[in-house]
């Protein structure tokens, strides 16, 4: 199937920006009509035509806003997050008369076409991925003046109005469900590396068992990858008789390869080792042991995430806002020393 010919690859055609591109074939006056004719006839010579899947409101302004969010090819963990996020976006778009789309970073160039035409009214960015592209989007998002919120801790010094959850909170607090319980050697263990959604986790963790009066030695860290099996493998290589006694795992997807792993050894849970996710997945309040966890609100988010945006396309004035969703611990049979599945002591197996 042939690919559709884009803005840009008109503007490539011609020699000029997407921007010149893009005011040339809506006849601005302000572009020479030289370069003009030029520029349409790239776009006859290509067979270009405009993408329309936008409206303008009153003042210029467009009814469709988009929601850029990472690659999801392969990652079921993260599709399970954007459903809820997605959701909670677009129900409060839908109730102010917006559209949303939704965009991956796999599709920079149709972003930004859609951007230079000024087709988009406002943009929801999720970071903490990629900081070197997202900076790439903010910057091209400034430059065109387009609307945006970002979603997620801001990396940047310069202040945007931004929206996350307090992940340091919720694994601080676990942390401090773990010491109440009396766990002493824990294993934590991470998603991928730099992803600062998992170092935040740590970070939380650490902090909330220094509190408690935890020393350095009493946590063990094993790299991770937020999959079934990264959980697994990391259970297989540390857990071991009188050494582990309890694990906090980034996600919960993480956490049902550890449960998994403990099952397949005749390890009990909690009795042996305590385990412990994050996110409240679905399927969370049905494992075996059913597993305690941390609950994002993040419909919430995708919610609170699109108000702000509407506020920020409204507003007369450059907002700075940063707004933090708490997030809450659910304590389940898989930490709990006095469940059901803990109460009769004996040595785990060999």
């Amino acid at each position: 199937m042939q690919q559709r010919v884009t803005l840009l690859d008109v503007a490539r055609h011609a020699g000029v920006s997407a921007s010149t591109a893009s005011r040339a074939l809506s006849n601005d006056g302000s572009v020479k009509d030289r370069t003009a004719e030029r520029v349409k006839t790239s776009a006859n010579a290509l067979n270009y035509h405009p993408n329309i899947i936008a409206r303008q409101l009153s003042g210029g302004e467009s009814d469709l806003m988009c929601l850029m969010v990472p690659s999801l090819t392969g990652q079921t963990l993260s599709r399970f997050y954007y459903a809820s996020l997605i959701a909670g976006a677009e129900e409060t778009a839908h109730r102010h008369g917006l559209h949303l789309i939704i965009k991956n970073k796999k599709e920079t160039d149709d972003f930004f076409e859609l951007v230079d035409q000024n087709r988009i009214g406002g943009v929801l960015l999720r970071v903490g991925h990629n900081q070197t592209l997202e900076q790439t989007y903010i910057r091209r998002l400034r430059k065109a003046k387009t609307p945006f919120v970002i979603i997620g801790k801001p990396f940047s010094p310069r202040r945007e109005p931004a929206i996350h959850i307090d992940i340091v909170g919720g694994a601080r607090a676990l942390a401090h469900h773990f010491a109440e319980q009396g766990y002493q050697k824990i294993l934590f263990i991470s998603g991928p590396k730099r992803n600062s959604d998992s170092n935040d986790r740590y970070y939380g963790f650490r902090i909330g068992l220094a509190e408690r009066g935890y020393r350095e030695n009493q946590l063990l860290f094993a790299q991770g990858d937020y999959t079934p099996e990264s959980g697994y493998r990391a259970a297989e290589e540390h857990i071991r008789p009188d050494e582990i006694d309890a694990v906090f795992a980034a996600t919960d997807h993480s956490a049902l390869g550890v449960l998994t792993y403990c099952a397949s050894r005749g390890i009990s849970v909690p009795r042996h080792v305590a385990v412990a996710g994050y996110d409240d997945q679905d399927y969370a309040a049905y494992t075996w042991p059913p597993l305690t966890t941390v609950r994002q609100p993040v419909q919430e988010l995708g919610r609170h995430a699109m108000e702000q945006l509407i506020n920020v396309m409204r507003s007369t004035t450059k907002r700075e806002d940063t707004m933090i969703l708490a997030p809450s611990v659910v304590i389940r049979e898989s930490t709990l020393r006095n469940s059901p599945g803990a109460r009769i002591p004996r040595k785990p197996p060999e």
